[in-house]
């Protein structure tokens, strides 16, 4: 199986939270993890903020941020084009989304077209994970 793994999904490999253990399982299992570069952004923003409020210690975010920089080459990388973007500004107007969700949406949907159902889209984010199932992708989702 090829994960295509939003930024939520991704921090959770970087970081010791809720169903932490799980995604560090399921990325073991992939042949290959993919993602948006533009989860590169997110995911150095999601490490700052929560270093800033406190949630995980100085060192250890420098160490997540220390460990991401030397991994981020060995995910294979959706990158943005004019074209991407069209289409993520159109799922975002079709399905509610942030900016972001709908650029993490828009590559998934691309990786899907490419590599069909031997990709599965994981994500801890329920309307991202609910356009995804509306669009045919196949979503991994972890049971509570």
């Amino acid at each position: 199986m090829i994960l295509f793994c939003d930024t939520s999904a991704l921090v959770k490999l970087y970081t010791q939270e809720r169903h932490s253990d799980w995604m560090r399982e399921q990325a073991n299992r992939a042949s290959h993890c993919i993602v948006s570069q533009i989860a590169w952004v997110e995911l150095c923003a999601a490490l700052g903020l929560k270093e800033r409020m406190g949630q995980v210690q100085a060192l250890v975010a420098k160490t997540a941020l220390a460990r991401l920089r030397a991994e981020w080459g060995m995910f294979q990388q959706f990158a943005l084009d004019g074209g991407l973007l069209h289409t993520a500004g159109e799922l975002a107007l079709r399905f509610g989304l942030r900016a972001y969700d709908s650029v993490q949406l828009a590559s998934a949907q691309r990786a899907h077209w490419h590599l069909g159902n031997n990709m599965a889209f994981c994500c801890f984010d329920k309307s991202l994970n609910d356009a995804a199932q509306a669009l045919g992708i196949p979503v991994l989702t972890v049971r509570d």
